[in-house]
């Protein structure tokens, strides 16, 4: 586990379009952290460099799909889900593992919703300063957190 310094907002959309480089169809991440963590400003980074164009928020819309690029990015917000009943609504069974696309599950540490191999980006924040922390559940999530580690440990150089 390897933890990366993100200087400012750009360098964790930079972190995005570096993972955006990595992910390939089915891919399922999850993301984690405080509110301002800089979660969605990494989706942002992610959805541009894989042609999808900008990205916002899915807080209130809860989920958000990105067609337009090399692949789809279903963009998910857990964030205002109080029940795990409601995450039925949300289709997740017919995104996660698509090999269409990818999906990202903002707030994914509420619910149990991502298959068991996975990538977890665990983000936190100290004023402008903010850390990622790569880890992946299963062969295919650790061999993204480990080529997504070493490539920002790279390009930090």
């Amino acid at each position: 586990m390897t933890t990366v310094v993100l200087q400012d907002s750009d360098a964790t959309r930079r972190a995005g379009a570096v993972l955006a480089g990595l992910v390939a169809g089915g891919d399922a991440i999850a993301l984690v952290g405080d509110l301002g963590a800089g979660k969605t400003t990494l989706v942002a980074g992610l959805v541009e460099a894989i042609g999808g164009g900008a990205a916002s928020s899915p807080t209130f819309s809860l989920v958000n799909e990105y067609p337009g690029g090399r692949l789809v990015v279903w963009h998910v917000d857990l964030y205002r889900l109080e029940r795990e009943a409601e995450l039925v609504e949300l289709g997740l069974d017919e995104v996660i593992g698509d090999r269409r696309g990818i999906c990202v599950v903002e707030w994914a540490d509420k619910f149990s919703v991502l298959p068991p191999d996975h990538l977890r980006l665990d983000l936190a924040h100290d004023g402008s300063t903010r850390t990622l922390v790569a880890t992946g559940t299963g062969p295919r999530g650790q061999a993204l957190a480990s080529l997504l580690a070493a490539e920002l440990l790279g390009s930090a150089s």
